[in-house]
């Protein structure tokens, strides 16, 4: 981290990194403090998320960038994911280096396997 009073790519990516990983933090943790039904839809969202993170895999070759928007049209409106196990899916991915959000989180970019 650094204080400067210009931005650039580099302080919107960590801000994007750090949004995405405190969302899911907070998204993950609300669904286990829910009461007795709680835990498993913790679960559920825990098991969703990582076939959108296998799909995301097969879906974004090493190296290929794709719109957020398309990706949300494609999961969620399409095969029925929710959006909350694509956001997480995507900061697991985003945590591990597999993949980069650029231009202030429009682009998803695959950078490694």
């Amino acid at each position: 981290l650094s204080l400067s009073s210009t931005a650039n790519e580099s302080h919107v990516d960590e801000a994007m990194r750090l949004f995405l990983a405190s969302t899911m933090d907070a998204a993950t943790s609300s669904g286990d403090r829910a009461g007795a039904g709680g835990v498993h839809v913790g679960r559920e969202l825990q098991e969703e998320s990582k076939k959108v993170e296998e799909e995301l895999r097969r879906r974004l070759p090493v190296g290929w960038s794709t719109g957020l928007g398309a990706l949300r049209r494609e999961f969620v409106d399409g095969r029925g994911f929710s959006e909350g196990a694509l956001g997480r899916a995507l900061g697991v991915l985003q945590r591990r280096e597999v993949v980069q959000m650029r231009n202030g989180g429009a682009m998803v970019f695959r950078c490694a396997a």
